[in-house]
């Protein structure tokens, strides 16, 4: 079974896969193995196509791609060989071989000894090109700006269709670097450079051939150890001592959780969009429409809404071929098709996980009614890594959700206070001591947040977001809604046979009604439970609340009537109230 996570292998050849000019038959028989696991190996190497060929005439049987010549030069069996730049210039070649200086040419690059680097500078300074020198230990390379192992990885994992999220690259040498730092994982072997030791998430404690065979077959893999790895870290705000609060960007599950409108659901929204400038493959099930503002960036397609909701075969096969991220709008959906679809689609999803590794990470917002205890969508065998949760009631979460917990991130309220109380996610139960997550909650602002993982809680403010923030009210302004939550005027006699479907409607209907009508409805208190229970704008359901209580007392009804207009539009200041139409359900019926 190949990893859920780790789709594909980078591998350096000289110094990495060998220590002469092929690799020997056990670290062949482990790329093997991988590969019949299901997974790509590609080897990345600095040498001239031809000339690894001719020592290693089997290497385009034993890899699914080849970046050879640094990456200038890609080959995959379905595209062939073809080349990332111009070649470098015949002027340079000449000038270098003019003052003595052995080089060899390949479809693209120079190759020579590093002893000539300087003269190779002037050379190409007195010539004014462009070209860059890359160093691998004794020897030197010129290549066209720009080239890099990096850029020639990502083009062969372009047409393998694998995301460099899902790839570990491994070397030994200056020219390594580019290579570790486009993929998820970045390996070292024991006999690697001291800067590339530095920089890797792994230092193997075996050199070469040895090493890699060690990391093919061993517990990375197996997944019975994870590294979040430090170059992916995700930046969410700064911590009081000036230091980034960062969550990793992989391998881990994250929960949010805090009081209603805390700038919990900005939070998760703010990490959402942080994954996405990663470009990492991010699916939001979004049962509220809190996050739609995320389609305002580039690569994101919001679903659902108004139109049809994709089907989960659908969204499968969208994500699973990598073209993004979605975010799927449930918000006028009854709750128990919410629960369903949600089900299905995360079904899905773990299906195409498996498959290809996309979507990375799968966010369920109002997850409590979602993953609740009474009627979980997850099992524990189902649990995958590259999951966020947000609720503003942890405690109702089902146990299988908790124990698969990593990371948690609180805004304020009351609720978040109750989390020091709830059952902590035993992944940092023992990590975690409660009276200091109390002390980190107690009296926490608004702006700020707790992050809390195996070191311990710290509080620290939330950074601003580059997608708006939608409230989930703001949906209802515009949006139709199914006829069962539109609101129907009526007087006590008669229909008026006005129907609004959505708030600016709604705006206007108050304009427009009887005054036996606005009497009616305000004295059954229809307004505020309507703006309460199927809006969800609390705070103006209950200034409508106290609005209507004044029917009691014999208000004026044109005074009732434009104070309640004017409630709606202080809440909903240039949005266009007086702009929509009326939606008439039926036709008007007489009084008579």
């Amino acid at each position: 079974m190949p990893s859920r996570y780790f789709r594909a292998i980078a591998l350096d050849y000289d110094g990495t896969l060998t220590t002469n000019d092929r690799p020997d038959a056990t670290v062949l028989d482990a790329i093997a193995d991988a590969r019949r696991e299901g997974r790509r190996l590609i080897l990345v190497t600095g040498r001239i196509l031809a000339e690894l060929e001719q020592v290693f005439p089997e290497a385009r049987e034993s890899f699914d791609a080849i970046v050879a010549e640094n990456g200038a030069v890609v080959w995959q069996a379905t595209r062939g060989v073809r080349t990332a730049a111009l070649p470098v210039s015949v002027a340079l070649e000449e000038a270098l071989r003019g003052r003595g200086i052995p080089v060899r040419r390949g479809q693209v690059l120079l190759a020579t000894a590093a002893v000539y680097d300087q003269a190779i500078l002037q050379e190409i300074a007195r010539l004014g090109l462009g070209d860059q020198l890359v160093h691998n230990r004794a020897a030197l390379m010129v290549l066209p700006s720009g080239i890099t192992k990096g850029t020639g990885l990502l083009e062969a994992l372009d047409d393998l269709g694998v995301s460099h999220h899902s790839t570990i690259g491994a070397g030994d040498a200056e020219n390594d670097h580019s290579l570790l730092d486009v993929c998820e994982l970045g390996v070292a072997v024991a006999n690697a450079v001291d800067g590339l030791k530095a920089r890797a998430d792994v230092v193997l404690a075996e050199p070469d051939g040895a090493g890699i065979t060690s990391l093919l077959r061993g517990a990375i893999l197996r997944e019975e150890v994870r590294i979040p790895p430090r170059r992916w870290e995700v930046r969410l705000g700064t911590l009081p001592d000036g230091r980034a609060a960062t969550v990793p960007g992989a391998q881990v599950n994250v929960l949010i959780t805090g009081g209603t409108r805390s700038g919990k659901s900005c939070l998760a929204g703010l990490f959402a969009e942080r994954l996405m400038a990663r470009r990492y493959s991010v699916c939001v099930l979004d049962p509220e429409g809190d996050h739609l503002g995320l389609g305002q960036l580039h690569g994101v397609m919001t679903l659902g809404g108004n139109e049809p909701l994709p089907s989960a075969e659908l969204l499968r096969r969208i994500l699973g071929h990598g073209v993004g991220s979605a975010v799927i709008d449930l918000s006028l959906r009854p709750a128990s098709e919410k629960h369903d679809y949600c089900r299905r689609a995360l079904e899905a999803l773990a299906r195409a996980r498996e498959e290809t590794g996309l979507p990375h990470w799968v966010f369920v917002d109002e997850a409590h009614l979602l993953l609740g205890s009474r009627n979980p969508l997850l099992q524990p065998e189902d649990v995958q890594r590259g999951l966020c949760f947000v609720t503003y009631r942890p405690g109702e979460l089902d146990s299988a959700t908790l124990e698969a917990i990593d990371v948690v991130l609180t805004t304020p309220g009351t609720e978040a206070l109750a989390l020091a109380d709830a059952p902590l996610p035993p992944r940092l139960a023992a990590q975690v001591s409660r009276p200091a997550l109390e002390r980190e909650l107690a009296g926490l602002p608004l702006g700020w947040a707790v992050l809390f993982d195996r070191a311990g809680p710290r509080r620290f403010v939330v950074d601003r977001r580059t997608s708006s923030h939608i409230r989930h009210w703001h949906k209802y302004l515009h949006a139709s809604l199914p006829p069962h939550q539109r609101f129907f005027f009526r007087a006590p006699t008669y229909a008026t046979g006005v129907a609004a479907a959505n708030l600016a409607e709604f705006h206007d209907a108050l304009l427009r009604s009887q005054p036996d009508v606005i009497r009616h409805h305000a004295a059954c208190r229809d307004f505020s439970r309507w703006l309460g229970g199927v809006i969800r704008d609390d705070d103006l359901a209950r200034d409508v609340r106290d609005i209507e209580r004044t029917i009691e007392a014999g208000a004026d009804v044109e005074l009732l009537r434009q104070q309640l207009v004017g409630l709606i539009e202080q809440r909903y200041p240039e949005e266009g109230l007086d702009q929509a139409p009326v939606t008439w359900s039926v036709r008007p019926r007489s009084r008579s």
